[in-house]
């Protein structure tokens, strides 16, 4: 299996034969027992290749077959919801709640981007609290989505979008 080492962490594709189901990414390398030694590889390298072409600036809109049986239909709405955000943009969770259906469901916008399993693609760093700032963000360490580091990732992913776009 593929891993990509970047600025911003260690990324590891996690496929089935429908398409992309996760993007595992932490700070740290991944250790022989984390890694994942899927028969679909041609997935995970597009994948790779991808990530790498948003990272420097060449990629706008990705084109990777992703995978949602494993999950709701309502959460399969909101990730699909937060992939409209359009690149360079961003929205709060209220906005993005409004677009799912419910300008009430604030809270459940911010737990869907928790929960979100292919960060970057699925771009949940471009939602930010109602007051335009970024509030927590779990992309690369799930455990500390109020941490000094992540905040800056999801800061760093922003600009990078806005000084491209």
């Amino acid at each position: 299996m593929c891993v990509l080492k970047t600025n911003l962490g260690y990324f590891q594709p996690v496929a089935s034969n429908m398409g992309l189901k996760e993007l595992k990414w932490q700070q740290m390398p991944f250790s022989e027992k984390q890694l994942l030694h899927k028969s679909n590889k041609n997935v995970s390298r597009e994948t790779l290749n991808q990530i790498e072409l948003y990272l420097l600036g060449s990629l706008q809109k990705f084109s990777i077959p992703l995978d949602f049986s494993n999950w709701s239909p309502k959460m399969v709405q909101w990730f699909t919801t937060i992939s409209k955000v359009e690149y360079g943009k961003t929205i709060s969770y209220k906005e993005l709640a409004y677009e799912w259906g419910n300008v009430r469901a604030s809270r459940a916008a911010g737990d869907a981007c928790k929960r979100n399993p292919i960060p970057i693609i699925i771009p949940c760093h471009r939602i930010l609290n109602i007051n335009g700032k970024i509030g927590c963000y779990s992309g690369g360490n799930r455990n500390t989505p109020n941490s000094r580091k992540n905040i800056n990732r999801k800061r760093w992913l922003i600009e990078l979008e806005k000084t491209i776009n």
